[in-house]
């Protein structure tokens, strides 16, 4: 019993953990989308995406796109600051999670001004 809970709770550490990240830098908004459900399978499907502009580093230079699903919890209050960086003319800083890209695209850990 004493080796199923020691087991238990080093799962549960090794979980927690927080998932590397890269951060993108300070980085002008070039595009914000939002993409609905669609037909053809593409995983950009129910996403914003982000395409970074000037001031992109380039440990982001293997892909293109910054993204959050619609259904993730910050996706509503990242949209609204990467729509308002973009209205001010502004650099939003993009960090996103450090595993390999998929269709292009990073998933976004947090965006700060």
């Amino acid at each position: 019993m004493k080796h199923i809970l020691t087991a238990a709770l080093m799962v549960i550490g090794v979980s927690a953990q927080a998932a590397e990240t890269i951060d993108c830098g300070k980085v002008d908004m070039k595009t914000v989308y939002v993409q609905a459900d669609r037909g053809d399978g593409s995983f950009h499907a129910n996403k914003m995406l982000i395409l970074m502009g000037a001031g992109k580093e380039t440990a982001c230079s293997d892909f293109t796109f910054a993204y959050l699903e619609n259904n993730d919890d910050a996706y509503d209050s990242t949209l609204s600051m990467a729509i308002s960086a973009y209205m001010a003319g502004k650099k939003l800083r993009v960090v996103v999670e450090d595993a390999p890209a998929q269709a292009d695209a990073k998933r976004i850990a947090w965006v700060n001004f």
